[in-house]
C-alpha cells in the first residue's frame, strides 16, 4: 500500500504548471505534424538529435579540453596540451556542421504560419463557426498565430540545447568528483521552483496582454478610417501597459532569482574544488574543468527552465488558438 506523502507528491507533479503547460505545447506540436507534413516526425528528432550532440560537445568535450590544455601547459606535456587543443577544434566544427542541419526544422516552421493561418480561417469565415467579433478575429489570426509558432520554437531551441548541456555538464562534474559533481546537481533544483512560481502568475497577464494587443489592432484601423468604436482606445492601451508591466516584473523576479542561485552555487563549489585540490585529491586542471562545467550547468538549468517560462506565457494564446485548430467540424 503506497504511503499518503507519495500519493500527495504524485498528485502536486500531476498538478504541476510546468506539466500541464508542456503537455498543452506537445499536443500543438503534434497538431502541426497533421498541417506540414513530417514536422513532428523528421524535424523535432533532427532537432533533438543537434541539440544532443551540442550539448555534449558543450558540456563534456569543453570542459575536458580546458582541463587538458591547462594540465598540459603545467606539466610541460605537448601530447596533453595537444589533446585538449584537438577537441576545442572538433568542437568547432561539429557546431558549425550542427548549425546547418538546422534549416530542415526551420523551413518546416515558416511553413506552418502559412498552414496555421489557412486552416483557421477557412473555419472562421463560415458563418455558423462565428462566436466571436468577426474583428477581433482579425487581430487574433493576424497576431496569435506568428505568436505561439515562434514562442513554440523559442521554447524548442532554448529548452533543448540547455538541458542537454547542463546535464552533460553535471555527468562531467560527477566523472571528476563524485561528491562535487551531486552536490552540483542539487543546487540546480531552485531553477525549476522559480520557472513553476513564474508560470503560475504569468499565463493571466500574458491572457490579458494579447486580448488587448488584438483589440488595439482593430480600433487603430477603425480610427484611421472613422469607423465608430465601442471603447476608449485609451482604457484598452492602459490595460496593455499594466499587463506588460507585470510580466516584465516576473521576469526579473525569475532571473534576479536565478542568477543569485547560480552565483552562489558556483562560489560553493569553488571552494568545495578548491580544498580538493590543496589535499592533492583533483589537479589545476580538474578544477579548471569543473568550475567551467559547473558554470555550464547552472547557466544551462537557468536557460532551460526560462524555455518553460516563455511556454507559461504562450500557454493562454495556445487554448485559444487550440478551440480553433482541433474543433471538429460537427462541433464547428
Amino acid at each position: 500500500m503506497k504511503s499518503p506523502k507519495l500519493l500527495n507528491h504524485l498528485r502536486s507533479i500531476l498538478r504541476s504548471k510546468l506539466y500541464s503547460d508542456t503537455v498543452l505545447m506537445l499536443r500543438i506540436i503534434k497538431y502541426l505534424d497533421t498541417v506540414v507534413s513530417n514536422f513532428a516526425k523528421i524535424s523535432i528528432p533532427i532537432l533533438l538529435i543537434v541539440y544532443l550532440i551540442r550539448g555534449f560537445v558543450n558540456g563534456t568535450f569543453i570542459p575536458y579540453s580546458i582541463t587538458y590544455i591547462v594540465n598540459g601547459l603545467k606539466d610541460e606535456n605537448k601530447n596533453v596540451l595537444q589533446a585538449g587543443l584537438i577537441l576545442l577544434l572538433a568542437s568547432s566544427v561539429i557546431f558549425a556542421i550542427t548549425e546547418i542541419a538546422q534549416m530542415n526544422y526551420f523551413k518546416k516552421l515558416t511553413r506552418s504560419i502559412i498552414s496555421l493561418k489557412k486552416h483557421i480561417l477557412s473555419k472562421i469565415v463560415r458563418k455558423d463557426c462565428l462566436q466571436e467579433n468577426p474583428e477581433e478575429l482579425v487581430g487574433k489570426v493576424a497576431s496569435d498565430v506568428d505568436f505561439i509558432v515562434w514562442n513554440i520554437n523559442a521554447v524548442l531551441t532554448t529548452l533543448l540545447p540547455n538541458l542537454f548541456t547542463a546535464l552533460t555538464a553535471l555527468i562531467t562534474i560527477y566523472s571528476f568528483n563524485t561528491t562535487i559533481g551531486l552536490i552540483t546537481a542539487t543546487s540546480t533544483i531552485p531553477y525549476v521552483i522559480y520557472a513553476e512560481i513564474y508560470t503560475k502568475r504569468v499565463e493571466v497577464y500574458r491572457a490579458l496582454e494579447r486580448k488587448t494587443y488584438a483589440q488595439s489592432i482593430v480600433h487603430i484601423k477603425n480610427i484611421i478610417y472613422g469607423e465608430k468604436v465601442d471603447e476608449d482606445l485609451d482604457n484598452i492601451l492602459k490595460k496593455w501597459e499594466y499587463s506588460v508591466n507585470k510580466m516584465m516584473w516576473l521576469d526579473r523576479f525569475y532571473f534576479s532569482a536565478s542568477l543569485a542561485t547560480s552565483l552562489l552555487s558556483v562560489s560553493g563549489v569553488a571552494l568545495l574544488a578548491s580544498r580538493e585540490v590543496s589535499s592533492n585529491k583533483l589537479s589545476i586542471g580538474a578544477l579548471s574543468g569543473i568550475l567551467y562545467a559547473s558554470i555550464t550547468a547552472h547557466f544551462g538549468m537557468l536557460n532551460a527552465m526560462w524555455a518553460f517560462c516563455i511556454q507559461g506565457q504562450t500557454v493562454s494564446t495556445l487554448k485559444r488558438i487550440v478551440n480553433y485548430l482541433l474543433t471538429s467540424e460537427k462541433e464547428c
